[in-house]
């Protein structure tokens, strides 16, 4: 056969390929040769943001609201946050939010050596996990359609629902905030999933439990996302990459690293480089809090921010 035919059809044959198995187990949308799936009733991306709930999303031990808090302290609560559309995998009444934070703690204190985040709970003592559904899609969130930056910004969508939607919450002003996001941040990069999202000293911290490019392959394994060894269960407390993110990215919100730590990152210095094991290295480590001591954490820098005396901290007796 003239190699002058063979070359062309094998690459076409290579392109069809990877065009099958980018629909096959990449893309959730399936855009071009299947129906879209069919949106609940409520969703509406043209309307304002709204709370909404599904029938299906009214289950026991489920809280749409702050319960009543058992301290009026300065806290950490968490959120289970819903696009209208997404499945609802029950990680706040199956308990893996809270076994994670509480495997989040256990990594503080042995760290720290005598300190924990002081996390919102109930009067039974377990997580306050409030579960949040609204009417925006997921393609609303990525802002797909919007020209305007901020638009496109998910964690900025995020952080504005929890602002704008203080009346859930008891003892607002003194809280701060890490949301399970059922969906992801829009990708710097093919092999990059953004996992987690913050601002230095701000109001809220978010996980997010998906990626965009995941299908179900082989023993409901997940490709592409930010979920590689799940959130914990009530027989695994780890402190596994999800755990680590969690916590790397509630400690942005408690002003670490300070601007003047030490060993800062030259790039954007929000990240320490002394050390890739440090949890608030760029990549999330899970080894040290503040290798050295010598930029955020029980460090000796002089009119220097330091997390031990965060008000969202208790020292352990």
């Amino acid at each position: 056969m003239n190699r002058y035919f063979i070359i062309p059809v094998s690459i076409f044959f290579v392109i069809v390929c990877i065009f099958v198995f980018y629909l096959q187990f990449i893309n959730e949308d399936w855009k071009f040769i299947a129906p879209q799936k069919i949106l609940p009733e409520n969703c509406d991306d043209s309307e304002d943001i709204k709370i909404i709930s599904h029938a299906t999303d009214h289950i026991p031990e489920r809280s749409f609201r702050d319960s009543p808090d058992n301290i009026e302290d300065h806290q950490v609560h968490a959120v289970y946050l819903l696009p209208c559309e997404k499945e609802d995998r029950k990680f706040d009444v199956k308990s893996n939010i809270q076994f994670s934070l509480i495997a989040i703690n256990k990594w503080f204190i042995d760290k720290s050596s005598n300190q924990k985040i002081i996390f919102d709970k109930k009067f039974d003592s377990s997580i306050d996990v409030t579960f949040i559904r609204v009417n925006k899609t997921m393609n609303w969130f990525t802002g797909s359609t919007s020209k305007e930056k901020d638009d496109r910004d998910v964690g900025l969508k995020i952080e504005n629902i929890i602002l704008s939607n203080s009346d859930l919450f008891n003892n607002f002003e003194k809280k701060k905030f890490i949301i399970f996001f059922e969906g992801w941040e829009k990708r710097k990069s093919l092999s990059l999933d953004i996992c987690g999202k913050s601002r230095f000293d701000g109001k809220v911290a978010i996980f997010f439990t998906s990626g965009k490019w995941k299908k179900k392959v082989g023993n409901n394994k997940k490709m592409f996302s930010c979920l590689d060894d799940s959130l914990n269960d009530s027989e695994n407390e780890d402190f596994g990459k999800s755990e680590a993110t969690i916590l790397h990215e509630i400690l942005h919100t408690l002003g670490s690293p300070p601007k003047c730590a030490n060993n800062l990152e030259p790039e954007n210095k929000v990240h320490v480089n002394d050390n890739k094991n440090d949890i608030l290295y760029k990549m999330s480590g899970n080894i040290y809090l503040d290798y050295n001591n010598d930029d955020y954490y029980n460090h000796q820098i002089k009119n220097c921010p330091d997390l031990a005396k965060s008000k969202y901290l208790k020292t352990i007796n």
